[in-house]
């Protein structure tokens, strides 16, 4: 009987706990916001950063330190506080361990995303505008920021492919894939399959270890982005499991695979295939029903710096995979039907991260190569009714900006500690270009981007922990218009 009565309370919480959640939405005082990004862009970083900075805002503080955020500066925000979130399926963002990492003594930078996650706030505040500020003097609005890796998104389009078309695409990119010192293996023991005969579980599941070496290895040291599928990159829950154990196609004529397909149900052929309606079926999907199609508003961080240093190939393969991305957004102006039963996307920021690791006379340059790179997804998101912008941020500024003579007269530097090297340094990281390279920027480009380690904590009374570069504008972007 104590069990039944553990398990009715356990229901009653759940569907109070959505109960809550449909009544907040329904009231507009919901607002789901997801953070994702490719490979080394900041996520988690950004995240602590901007919750460290909400925290910290208020009435209760003697500055400003988010004056562009209109909220604050009409004095109108309470204050910010954590909340319990109303998903318990979910993994909680770690807010605590991201700082703890920042507060260490040799601070470091918070761990990478590496499964979907999320938090929520409450922001109390005094509305100025409408029939709330006629009744109360202040009202909540509930804030869930979702962070999830941007690997996962390279796989939506796949939900567009047979088997036969990925493995035909994933061919294309065979001069990427051969670049990873793994490649040889992965082919020769793709080349010894016997897709017609019965399928051999350890020998799919080596192939396909095989196959996900070679694509960390394309990403992680030879700094390209398009990996699919990307849950062999970060697997989640899925880690270890049979819907895993595929991979494409190589050196594969038409004829062989129209004659595959007439092979037996059990044939190593027949088993790919199905393991690849598998993935769509219960990996893709789900995530994009469950996750994905609930999203209010986006924030996609770009690493713009990284690319440009390692080259063209993976500068080339960046933007690939941010118009690959972007293909599989939903968008559209919300209202409160939509928002819900079919939420749709009804604001989207770009924002380049990491500015703090370039001169600011460079800053507006970063936007502007932003805003090339993203414009046809931002066209695309326009004509369907969302609102989009671009920006140059930094969640928490690891440098300091200055000027030092030169045989040219002064120049404006950057001073920060290096991230490997923990030594103090005073550099000119060269000029980020306006528009996309052109060939004359790869033959003798002089851009040299270094990566910094956090700055020292040296927490102040009634302000955050950390410096920012236009957290207040993204704020005001992202939030601004249910907080009046």
């Amino acid at each position: 009987m104590g069990r039944i009565n553990r398990s009715l309370s356990k229901f009653g919480k759940t569907v109070s706990n959505k109960t809550q959640s449909f009544a907040h939405r329904a009231s507009d005082r919901n607002i789901r916001l997801a953070v994702t990004g490719l490979s080394g862009s900041g996520k988690t970083a950004f995240i602590t950063g901007l919750v460290n900075q909400l925290l910290n805002a208020g009435l209760s503080g003697k500055s400003n330190n988010l004056p562009l955020w209109q909220v604050t500066r009409d004095e109108r925000l309470y204050g910010v506080k954590r909340a319990l979130q109303p998903d318990l399926t979910v993994a909680s963002f770690d807010y605590d361990l991201g700082m703890n990492a920042l507060k260490q003594a040799v601070p470091q930078w918070p761990a990478s995303t590496r499964n979907i996650s999320e938090i929520r706030l409450t922001l109390k505040y005094q509305p100025s505008q409408g029939i709330l500020a006629k009744f109360t003097d202040s009202a909540s609005l509930y804030l869930d920021i979702i962070d999830y890796p941007g690997e996962w998104l390279l796989d939506l389009p796949m939900l567009k492919q047979s088997y036969e078309h990925w493995s035909m695409a994933q061919e294309l990119r065979k001069p990427i894939l051969a670049k990873s010192q793994y490649y040889p293996d992965f082919v020769t023991a793709l080349d010894s399959l016997e897709l017609g005969s019965n399928a051999d579980e350890a020998e799919l599941k080596h192939i396909a270890e095989l196959y996900r070496q070679v694509l960390v290895d394309c990403v992680h040291q030879h700094g390209f982005y398009y990996a699919q599928p990307g849950r062999l990159l970060l697997p989640g829950e899925f880690a270890g499991s049979p819907v895993l154990a595929f991979f494409p196609l190589l050196n594969t004529s038409e004829d062989a695979r129209e004659s595959l397909e007439n092979t037996h149900a059990n044939s190593a052929y027949q088993v790919l295939k199905t393991r690849y309606k598998e993935y769509q079926d219960k990996v893709i999907r789900p995530f994009y029903k469950d996750y994905f199609s609930t999203f209010d508003r986006q924030l996609l961080l770009v690493d713009c710096f990284t690319p440009l240093n390692r080259g063209k190939e993976q500068f080339d393969d960046m933007t690939q995979a941010l118009n690959g991305i972007m293909e599989s957004f939903k968008f559209g102006q919300s209202n409160l039907l939509k928002r819900l039963f079919s939420p749709r996307i009804d604001k989207l920021l770009f924002a380049a991260s990491k500015v703090d690791h370039i001169t600011r006379d460079q800053q507006g340059n970063v936007l502007s190569l932003l805003t090339q790179l993203v414009k046809q997804s931002q066209r695309q998101a326009k004509f369907e009714g969302c609102e989009v912008e671009t920006m140059a941020i930094s969640a928490i500024k690891a440098t300091q900006h200055g000027m030092i003579r030169s045989g040219k007269g002064e120049i404006e530097v950057v001073k920060g500690v290096s991230l490997n090297e923990r030594e103090p340094i005073t550099l000119f990281p060269g000029e980020v270009p306006k528009s996309l390279p052109g060939a004359n920027f790869w033959g003798s480009q002089g851009f040299e981007f270094t990566s910094f380690a956090p700055p020292n904590y040296a927490p102040q009374s009634d302000e955050a922990d950390f410096e920012h570069i236009r957290l207040d504008h993204l704020l005001q972007f992202l939030l601004g218009d249910k907080l009046k």
